[in-house]
């Protein structure tokens, strides 16, 4: 069963999360700050990592994606950032995946349908499977 790590300072999100993953058969743990959640990533060693970017004191998120990224053991490690970034800071600029910046894998924006989060998760995993165009 993949392991999922939820980074975000928000307990009602991180709960919500937890539901939908864990009915899509995804074990999860949670942090709920940035510190926490490194300790986390470096113990638990997650499959994937869910991470907010506006935390207790601003963008800790971009920090948090950062330092994994130095770390030559989880360097490869997938993270998945979501974030009301866009709507609560309101930049002059879109914020993507990007390998200095913000090097994460993929970017959805808060609020995100669980069905997208799962879909998005599964395709990060390799899990998401196509339907045959013609059943055998």
């Amino acid at each position: 069963m993949p392991r999922i790590l939820i980074i975000d300072d928000d307990p009602d999100f991180r709960y919500a999360c937890r539901l939908c993953l864990e009915a899509a058969g995804f074990h999860v743990g949670e942090a709920g700050d940035p510190d926490e959640g490194l300790r986390a990533v470096r113990s638990d060693r997650p499959d994937l990592v869910i991470l907010d970017v506006l935390m207790p004191t601003r963008y800790e998120g971009f920090d948090v994606a950062r330092r994994i990224r130095e770390e030559p053991d989880l360097r490869d490690m997938p993270i998945l950032v979501v974030s009301a970034v866009h709507d609560v800071k309101q930049p002059p600029y879109r914020f993507t995946p990007d390998p200095t910046y913000l090097p994460v894998d993929a970017f959805l924006e808060k609020p995100v349908p669980s069905e997208q989060l799962v879909r998005k998760v599964n395709e990060m995993l390799g899990l998401q499977r196509e339907e045959p165009q013609d059943p055998v």
